[in-house]
């Protein structure tokens, strides 16, 4: 896949980023919100920059989530308009499998890791993954949770990575500096792109984990 292009705003972080063959370039503005004023003007800086258009991108990767349930589908939704007018595939990758391979490249994390991201309040997507040769495979998938799981091997006795939940044990080791970035994404979606799993447009929307929304069902008088 020679360029393709990466989107990250399932967090704190608005990022952008061009895989061009093997080189990487990347924006990334840290922001709690506001990600949909930002994206469009990164992704439009770094291909002006490269000297292309949108229409000569081969693929766009984002990250899907889980993680704010107003960024992924930022995300996902850009991502969905611009592949549509590039005649391009999309690769929707998962947020928790970004930060896994994060805390493995920046912190060479060995054997396991807990992926924790904040939903809302004091609830958590968790999953955690074994880790062999470098490479994550998951062991406990995706899950919202309110609470730390009472089963003691979703975390093995691996760290955790990610966003912090106050329910937290105290002595749980917990690596709070990692961070992804679009070009994690570009390269881990050119990895889905290159195997022939990319989807067209309409397909790459966001993951959803059970019990997601936020809206709730108002209770009204009979």
């Amino acid at each position: 896949m020679a360029c393709v292009l990466g989107i990250e705003t399932s967090r704190q972080l608005c990022s952008a980023a061009l895989l061009l063959d093997e080189t990487v370039r990347e924006d990334t503005r840290k922001m709690a919100r506001a990600h949909n004023e930002h994206i469009l003007g990164l992704i439009n800086g770094l291909v002006v920059a490269a000297g292309m258009a949108p229409q000569d991108l081969d693929g766009i990767a984002f990250g899907c989530g889980p993680g704010s349930f107003t960024g992924v589908r930022i995300a996902a939704s850009v991502a969905q308009a611009l592949a549509l007018g590039a005649g391009a595939s999309v690769a929707p990758v998962s947020s928790t499998l970004a930060l896994a391979v994060a805390a493995i490249e920046q912190l060479a994390v060995a054997d396991g890791i807990v992926v924790s991201i904040r939903s809302r309040r004091d609830a958590f997507y968790l999953a955690s993954f074994s880790i062999a040769d470098g490479q994550p495979t998951v062991w406990r998938r995706d899950q919202l949770l309110t609470a730390c799981p009472a089963s003691a091997d979703f975390a093995n006795g691996w760290p955790w990575v990610g966003d912090q939940p106050p329910w937290l044990p105290a002595d749980a080791p917990f690596l709070s500096e990692v961070t992804v970035g679009a070009g994690l994404i570009a390269r881990l979606g050119a990895r889905v792109l290159a195997e022939g799993r990319g989807l067209d447009p309409e397909l790459g929307l966001p993951a959803y984990v059970q019990g997601d929304s936020p809206w709730r069902t108002s209770e009204r008088p009979n």
